[in-house]
């Protein structure tokens, strides 16, 4: 479908466009507010000055589209593909992009103020004078990720995972990174930071947290070869292909926990809870799992010498 026969539906009073192909589709200074593009294909698409305020592109393929000077207040945006976008001065405030991906994508000079961003992901791709201020970025992966010159004041930035993400003159003032996952972040210094929420997050190298924060007063958790984790709630973290041996994780819940290809030698697990948890390749030699819950646990190619099981057994077979 083409612009003119999509407007010329949408002025007859048609609102129902899901799943329909609009690939290529070029669209200015029209509003479509309420339009259903649920499931559309508006790959490639170009969209100056439009309105789609509480527009339903749920599940709609976004790949590469231009989109400059639209309004998207209260629209739903969940489940779309955002790869290779080049989108600026836009409004989403209060819309709905639970579940979004940004590969390769740069937003410019954009409004998210109170919009729902849980469980987003973002690979290479840039945030640019950007007001997330409010917004709800909890659950996300972000890899190679810039926040530059953003407003995430009161942002939830709980249970995001933080790999290689730079925070160049932000405003993070009062959001909460309590449960992240902090495995390569830098710009604090040209942050801020105030109030900021880090309990219970963790990271992998004390450059990658503010150099004045006291990581036992804010709750942080230090993650690496020697750590006294014993008793602390690391339920689904990801500590994949890692250096850890000589921990001490005693009482801890990993319930869900990512440890494959880790390094756990000499490591106690007395009594912690591994449920459901990834050891697959993981190097448990001498590690002690005296009492742990190993239930549901990937075991596969794991590394077994001197290991004690949790009935209290030695195993030693370098590899199941």
């Amino acid at each position: 479908m083409n612009s003119d026969e999509l407007i010329q539906r949408y002025q007859a009073g048609e609102r129902d466009f899901s799943g329909v192909e609009f690939r290529y589709l070029e669209l200015s200074n029209i509003s479509l507010e309420e339009i259903n593009l649920s499931s559309a294909n508006l790959s490639r698409a170009k969209f100056q000055n439009v309105n789609l305020n509480n527009a339903n592109l749920s599940n709609a393929q976004l790949i590469s589209t231009e989109v400059e000077n639209t309004t998207f207040r209260n629209a739903n945006l969940s489940h779309v593909n955002l790869e290779g976008i080049s989108w600026q001065n836009l409004d989403f405030t209060n819309a709905d992009l639970t579940d979004t991906s940004y590969d390769h994508s740069t937003i410019d000079n954009s409004n998210f103020t109170n919009a729902n961003l849980t469980q987003m992901g973002g690979f290479q791709s840039t945030f640019y004078n950007c007001n997330l201020s409010s917004a709800n970025i909890s659950h996300a992966d972000l890899s190679e990720v810039t926040f530059d010159d953003c407003n995430l004041s009161n942002a939830n930035l709980s249970h995001t995972t933080f790999y290689d993400v730079y925070i160049q003159d932000s405003n993070l003032s009062n959001a909460d990174l309590s449960h992240a996952q902090i495995k390569a972040m830098s710009g604090w210094s040209q942050a801020n930071y105030t109030n900021v929420n880090f309990q219970n997050a963790w990271y992998l190298d004390p450059q990658d947290i503010p150099s004045d924060i006291d990581p036992d007063e804010a709750g942080l958790m230090f993650i690496c070869a020697g750590s006294n984790l014993s008793g602390k709630d690391l339920s689904n973290v990801d500590l994949s292909e890692q250096e850890i041996n000589s921990a001490n994780f005693s009482n801890a819940n990993l319930s869900g926990a990512n440890l494959s290809d880790t390094d756990l030698s000499d490591t106690d697990f007395t009594n912690a809870n591994l449920e459901n948890a990834d050891l697959n390749g993981a190097d448990l030699t001498n590690t002690n799992f005296t009492n742990a819950n190993l239930e549901n646990a990937d075991l596969d190619g794991v590394i077994f010498d001197n290991t004690i099981m949790p009935d209290g057994s030695i195993r030693s077979d370098e590899e199941e």
